[in-house]
Order: C-alpha cells, then structure tokens, then sequence
C-alpha cells in the first residue's frame, strides 16, 4: 500500500495510514480529555472503505492497540477475529487473544449488519480503535449517499469519506451507486458538458465534484466538530497520484488522501 497526503505542505509518499491521518496525536489530545476512551473512525463512500479498515486495524494491532471493527450498514461476514454474538464477554476475549474483533449481527448471503446502538455503546471502552464501516456501496467505486445514510456514530472522532478512481474514463451508469442522484449533482455542481454526446463518462473532476457535494459538504454541516478527510482510493499508478493531487489543490483539501496498490498490502484478507 501508497499513502501520500500533505506533511507540513510537503507532498508526503508513506507506506503507513496511520501516519497519514496523525493517530498517534489525535488519539494522545483525546486520552487528555477522556482517559482510555477509544478513537472512533467512520468509513463513508464508496471504492475501498472495507480494505482502508483492514489496513487500519492492521496498523492498530501493531502499535499494540486493540481494535474493534464495526458495522452500521452491512459488511461481509469476516473470515477470521468474527464475534457473532451479543456477548460482550466474546468482545473483551477476542480483543484480548487477538487484538482485533469484528462484531456484528449475521444477516444473510455471508454477511453482517449493525448490533444496534445499546451493544455497540457496551463494547466500545473494550477497544482502543473503534472502525466502523458506516456506509454501503454494492462493492462499486462511487456512491452517492441516501436520505437516511451514512450511519455515522455520534461518538466518531473522524469520518473518511471515500472514493475510487477506478471509475475514471468509464460510464457512470456502471459505476455509480444512485447514478441518478450523481447526475443531479452533476447538473448543478459540475461541468456542464458532462453528458456530452449523451453520456457521462466520469473524469476527475467529477469525482471530486461527487465527493464534495456529496460527502464533504453535507456530513461537515452535520458533524462540524470534528474532521470529514477526503481518501481518493485506487491511486494505483503515478499519474493517478499526481491527479488526486491537482484535485485536493483545486478542492483546498489540505489533509486529504490519495491511497494506492492497496491489494498489494498484507492485510487484505485480514478478516
């Protein structure tokens, strides 16, 4: 895996997520003011939320933490570190042999759903981490969200919010989770010729038009005290790192993320 993200407005290459987002130093303001509370992160958008928590926890589990991994959506029932039960003794035991627990309520076709609010609340202080994937997107590189999504937590320190370049230079109607609403989007906020010869192929900036107007925008309106991070995923090639750059430039995006080669990392199948 690629990280690159502004260092002290230094375009910064790095292996490792966690330095990207400044963890250490969040999470030591935070254990200031709350002793042993955990970090909350929510995962929203589309393209690679399910992989960014793999590499996250992975990165938590190393620096001697215990993660805990979460669903308000749905997420694939996980391979390995999987407590299917509403046992908060299950919770501390795998966090405590394995230091990562993927909690959730099985829902059919191998895959999990939010525990509901009560549990999740009761086995938050087990963790140090808390992960949660707080959106759904049909395993498609972009997404624009329903009335009622993304779940987000109210006790999130930090929403990433999400997108694919995979979908560049491909028709939107394919790649789009609500092309229709994108399209809405795009007809208000976006480049005017975006529907040239009568249909959309996606280019950079609209993918950063659906990530503002989309994401960014609305989800800073709704949690305004605390970070909503652009992560422009499947940065896989140096010309798409330079693009995501010139877009976080245009968007005045100064913490935002490129993230690349992702299936090259060594947790991609961590649960």
């Amino acid at each position: 895996m690629k990280v690159y993200y502004y260092n002290e407005d230094k375009w910064t290459e790095s292996g490792d997520l966690w330095q990207a987002l400044s963890l250490d130093a969040r999470m030591k303001r935070l254990r200031a003011v709350r002793e042993n509370a955990p970090y909350v992160i929510s995962f929203t958008g589309a393209g690679g939320k399910t992989s960014l928590i793999r590499r996250l926890a992975c990165e938590g589990r190393e620096r001697g933490l215990k993660v805990l991994v979460v669903t308000t959506t749905h997420m694939f029932r996980p391979k390995q570190y999987g407590v299917l039960t509403r046992s908060k003794g299950d919770v501390r035991r795998m966090l405590q042999k394995e230091s990562i627990a993927v909690v959730g309520k099985e829902a059919g076709e191998l895959k999990i759903t939010f525990v509901g609010t009560w549990f999740y609340e009761q086995i938050c202080p087990l963790a140090d981490l808390v992960l949660v994937e707080a959106d759904g997107s049909r395993r498609l590189p972009l997404k624009v969200p329903g009335v009622n999504e993304p779940v987000v937590p109210k006790n999130s320190h930090m929403v990433l919010s999400v997108l694919g370049l995979s979908a560049l230079d491909q028709p939107a109607e394919k790649l789009c989770f609500r092309a229709e609403q994108a399209e809405e989007i795009m007809r208000v906020h976006g480049r005017p010729d975006y529907k040239d010869g009568g249909q959309w192929i996606v280019r950079p900036g609209d993918v950063a038009c659906l990530m503002q107007h989309a994401y960014l925008y609305p989800l800073r309106v709704k949690y305004p005290s605390i970070p909503v991070i652009p992560v422009f995923n499947q940065a896989d090639e140096p010309a798409q790192v330079q693009t995501v750059r010139g877009l976080l430039d245009a968007m005045g995006e100064e913490r935002g993320i490129a993230c690349g080669q992702l299936r090259f990392a060594p947790c991609v199948e961590l649960f």
